[in-house]
C-alpha cells in the first residue's frame, strides 16, 4: 500500500516509538510472560485479554480481534487518519514529518475532503452566528420553546439559516469557489444556475463525526411549510447518512471523562439534544435512516450494551425490529424500552425528568423477552390456533440462541405463558428448521458460520506464519512460491524472502504496512497464528510445503486442461499436452 510516507521513513517512525512505550501512555499494561496485558480500551471487559508483543511491535485483542502496530492504535485511541496519527507518533519521537506523497489520486481526495470539512466548518459558524441577528427570531421562539439553554446550544453548534443567499455570499468573501461550496453540500444550483441555500430559513444543527469535524448538517423546517420537516445533507465526499450517528464526539468527550455502560440509541436529534440538556450523555441517533451494521460497529467501540429507544408509535416499532439482529450480530447486549403513551423520549424527559427517564432504563427488557412479548400481544392465546402459531414464532426467536442454558430460560417463559410443558416446547424446538426461524416480527437472527477452511489454505497459513515468526524449522522454498494463488500471501512471503536475503529479519508488525490486517481474515490468521506446543511441528511443516505444491500444480493442470478442450490450432495443443506432461512430471516427484 502507498501511505504516502515512505517504507524507511515508517520503518524509523515505529523503532523511534517503541509499541509498549506508547500504548502505556494510554492505559496501563502489565507484564505477564513476555506479552504486555491490559483490558481492551477499544470495547468494555472485566478480564483483561489485550495483548501488546513487545519482540514484533503489535497488538491484539482476543476479546474484539483488533489488532495493529503503533500507528493503528493511535489512529484508533485518538480517532485520528493514518496522517495525522503518524504526526503525532514523529512529535512524540521529535522527528519532523515528510512531506505527505501517496498515490496522486489519494493526495487529490485527501486536499478535497479537507477543504470540503473547511467549507463545512465556516458555514456551521456562520449559522450559528446568525442566532444574534433580528432575522433569528422564529428560531429562537423555537429553541426556547424547546427550552434549550445557552450551553447545551453551543454544545452542539445550533444555528439558523435566515434567506436563500446569505451562506453563498458569506462563503464566497471567504474565498471558497462555487465548486467547492457544492461539493461541501452546503449549497444548490437552480434552474438558472444561480447559487442557493439548501437549508434556507430553517434550524440547522450541524453533523459532527467521531474525530470532530463538521461533515454535513440537519435542518428544520420552521412553522408551517410545504417543505418536509427535516432536511439532511446531500451524499458528499464527507457525508454519509448510513454511516453518521448524531452525537457520536459528544459520546466520544464522555468515554474520555469516565467509563460508559450503556449506549441509548433514539430515533432524532431533538431526542439526543433534549436528553444531553437533562443530564443524560450516553444518547444517539442515526439520522433518520435504519440502523446499518457500519453503525453498529461504530458504537460497539464505546459499550458492550445498547438500549434502544424508539418512538412509541408503529414506526418507532418497526425501527426498533429492524435494529435488533443488526445489534446482535456485532455481539451487543441489546435492550429495548418502549415510551409510555406514544411520547418520544424528547417529550418524555421534558415532562417527567431525568429520574423518571433512569427509571425507565433500568426497566428496559432484554431484546429476547422483548421479542416473545411482543409477540404475545398479537395473538389470543386464549384460542388454540393462536396459541400453536405463537409457539411456532416464539420458538424461532429462541432458535436463534447459541447456548442451551440461554434458551432454557426463554423456554421457561413460553412454557408459563402457554403451559405447555418444557420436553414438548424442547421438542418442537429441536424439530425447527431454519426455514421457521424468521418470526412475524421480521426479525431474524443471522449466525455467523465459520466455513472450513481446505487443506491448501490451513497450509499456505501454517507455512507463511513459521517464515514470518522465524520458527527454526522454517525454510524457504521457492516452489512454494511458484505455488502461492493468493497475491496477498505472495506479497508476505517475497517480503520474506528479502529480509532473508539481507540479513535481516522479517518483522510481524510490518504487515500493517501493507495491508488492511483488521479487514482481511486471511491476513489477521497470519499476523496472530497461534502454534500448538508439543506437536512435531517441523514435520507438519514439511507435510505442507508438500501440499501448497500439489494444490498448485493441480490448479495449473486443470487450468491447461480446459484450454486443450477449446483450443482447435495443433502447435497450440501440442505445447499444451507437453505443459501437461511436465506438470504430470512434477506431481509424481513431488509425491
Amino acid at each position: 500500500m502507498n501511505r504516502g510516507f515512505s517504507p524507511e521513513w515508517l520503518d524509523k517512525l515505529k523503532s523511534n516509538n517503541d509499541i509498549v512505550t506508547v500504548i502505556n501512555k494510554y492505559i496501563t499494561l502489565t507484564k505477564r510472560g513476555k506479552t504486555w496485558w491490559a483490558s481492551c480500551p477499544f470495547h468494555y471487559e472485566k478480564t483483561g485479554s489485550f495483548a501488546v508483543n513487545e519482540v514484533e511491535q503489535y497488538y491484539h485483542c482476543f476479546g474484539c480481534g483488533a489488532s495493529g502496530d503503533v500507528i493503528k492504535f493511535v489512529e484508533k485511541f485518538e480517532s485520528l487518519d493514518f496522517y495525522d496519527a503518524c504526526k503525532k507518533l514523529a512529535d512524540y519521537a521529535g522527528m519532523e514529518l515528510p512531506v505527505f506523497e501517496a498515490d496522486e489520486n489519494l493526495v487529490k481526495a485527501k486536499q478535497k475532503r479537507e477543504k470540503i470539512y473547511q467549507v463545512l466548518v465556516d458555514a456551521a459558524r456562520f449559522y450559528y452566528s446568525n442566532l444574534k441577528k433580528p432575522e433569528a427570531k422564529q428560531a429562537l421562539d423555537y429553541i426556547a420553546s424547546r427550552k434549550l439553554d445557552t450551553a447545551t446550544i453551543k454544545e452542539f453548534g445550533i444555528g439558523c439559516s435566515t434567506d436563500w443567499n446569505s451562506i453563498v455570499t458569506h462563503l464566497k468573501s471567504l474565498g471558497y469557489s462555487e465548486e467547492q461550496m457544492l461539493d461541501a453540500g452546503v449549497v444548490e444550483r437552480n434552474e438558472y444556475g444561480k447559487l442557493y441555500d439548501c437549508f434556507g430559513t430553517r434550524l440547522i444543527f450541524p453533523i459532527f463525526n467521531l474525530y470532530g469535524n463538521v461533515v454535513g448538517f440537519s435542518a428544520r423546517v420552521l412553522g408551517k411549510s410545504d417543505f418536509a420537516k427535516y432536511k439532511n445533507t446531500a451524499q458528499t465526499l464527507v457525508f454519509d447518512k448510513s454511516r453518521c450517528i448524531y452525537g457520536i464526539m459528544q459520546l466520544k468527550k464522555l468515554k474520555n471523562t469516565e467509563k460508559i455502560e450503556e449506549v441509548v440509541i433514539v430515533e432524532g436529534q431533538m431526542d439526543v439534544i433534549s436528553l444531553h440538556k437533562s443530564g443524560i450523555r450516553n444518547a444517539v441517533a442515526c439520522m433518520g435512516t435504519a440502523l446499518t451494521i457500519n453503525h453498529a460497529k461504530d458504537l460497539k467501540r464505546f459499550a458492550d450494551k445498547v438500549i434502544l429507544c424508539f418512538d412509541g408509535d408503529n414506526a418507532g416499532k418497526k425501527a426498533t425490529l429492524r435494529s435488533i439482529d443488526i445489534l446482535v450480530s456485532v455481539g451487543f447486549n441489546v435492550y429495548i424500552v418502549t415510551i409510555p403513551n406514544g411520547n418520544d423520549p424528547d417529550e418524555y424527559v421534558n415532562q417527567y425528568g431525568k429520574d423518571a427517564w433512569d427509571n425507565l432504563m433500568s426497566n428496559a427488557l432484554y431484546w429476547v423477552e422483548f421479542l416473545i412479548k411482543d409477540l404475545a400481544a398479537q395473538y389470543n392465546l386464549d384460542k388454540m390456533d393462536e396459541k400453536n402459531k405463537f409457539i411456532k414464532d416464539a420458538l424461532g426467536v429462541v432458535k436463534s440462541l447459541s447456548t442451551q442454558s440461554e434458551q432454557e430460560i426463554y423456554l421457561k417463559m413460553i412454557q408459563s405463558m402457554t403451559n405447555v410443558t418444557i420436553n414438548v416446547l424442547k421438542s418442537d424446538l429441536g424439530g425447527l428448521n431454519d426455514n421457521n426461524k424468521e418470526v412475524k416480527t421480521e426479525i431474524k437472527i443471522d449466525k455467523p458460520i465459520n466455513a472450513k477452511e481446505n487443506a491448501y489454505v490451513k497450509a499456505v497459513k501454517f507455512v507463511i506464519s513459521a517464515l514470518l515468526y522465524k520458527k527454526d524449522y522454517a525454510t524457504l522454498d521457492d516452489r512454494v512460491r511458484d505455488n502461492l494463488l493468493n497475491p496477498d500471501y505472495a506479497k508476505i512471503y517475497d517480503y520474506i524472502k528479502v529480509e532473508y536475503g539481507a540479513g535481516r529479519t522479517p518483522i510481524v508488525s510490518k504487515l500493517f504496512d501493507m495491508f488492511d490486517v483488521e479487514g482481511s481474515n486471511d491476513i489477521d490468521d497470519i499476523v496472530n497464528y497461534i502454534f500448538q506446543a508439543g506437536e512435531d511441528n517441523a514435520v507438519y511443516f514439511e507435510d505442507c510445503v508438500k501440499i501448497i505444491i500439489k494444490s498448485g500444480l493441480a490448479l495449473e493442470r486443470e487450468r491447461l486442461m480446459s484450454l486443450l478442450a477449446t483450443t482447435k490450432d495443433d502447435t497450440e495443443r501440442r505445447e499444451l499436452l507437453a505443459k501437461i506432461g511436465q506438470i504430470v512430471q512434477k506431481e509424481k516427484s513431488n509425491k
